[in-house]
């Protein structure tokens, strides 16, 4: 495996990645000044933002040391579960349809991109049951379940964020595991083996 794509992964990372608390806490890490910030060569005028994009690894002198402090340390604490009750009322709401309105898009597109419904539960690691009141809408897809179906599927960069918001969930990229999916489905990298080695990498949870 070409080491161009953890490379090409570990500089994605540092541009996007934006939990400055942890990032501050790396003992390599340097303050941002006015120095620093002059020396970008931009005018500082968007006060909180401006500096916060600086406060990235991607910006630090030593970036490559700090993105190796950062392995080193991270412990990866974003399990969920596959998925939630959904409230009340959407619950009473599902028990008079076939499939909530999320429900209906994510069988479109599961059939769109050439996968049988029915087979899904058991590629995804889910009961028959789960997969179909997420369907209906009586249960929500947590979005490492969202994740998934992202990965194993291989959606585009516009189905996936559809996906997301069908479902009001969306990228945190201040959880390395969502910069981490964030990378894979921007750049369209689906080989199963790239998958794991990315994780691997970031010392991540895997979720396929």
């Amino acid at each position: 495996m070409s080491e161009d794509f953890i490379s090409d992964l570990n500089a994605f990372f540092c541009k996007n990645y934006s939990n400055f608390d942890l990032i501050s806490s790396l003992p390599s890490y340097q303050p941002v000044t006015i120095a620093m910030l002059l020396r970008s060569g931009n005018r500082v005028t968007e006060g909180e933002n401006a500096v916060n994009e600086r406060r990235k690894l991607s910006y630090q002198p030593e970036k490559d040391k700090l993105l190796a402090e950062f392995k080193e340390r991270f412990v990866d604490g974003s399990f969920t579960y596959s998925f939630r009750v959904a409230p009340v009322r959407e619950r009473i709401a599902s028990l008079f349809r076939r499939r909530s309105k999320g429900g209906a898009l994510l069988m479109k597109t599961v059939r769109r991109y050439g996968e049988d419904v029915d087979a899904m539960p058991e590629k995804l690691g889910i009961s028959a049951y789960v997969w179909k009141n997420v369907l209906r809408g009586y249960f929500l897809p947590e979005k490492v379940l969202l994740f998934k179906i992202c990965l194993l599927l291989g959606l585009s960069r516009e189905d996936g964020f559809a996906l997301l918001r069908a479902f009001g969930a969306y990228y945190n990229l201040e959880d390395a595991r969502d910069v981490v999916v964030r990378y894979l489905t921007d750049y369209r990298v689906f080989n199963r083996e790239m998958i794991d080695r990315a994780f691997e990498e970031f010392k991540l949870n895997k979720i396929l």
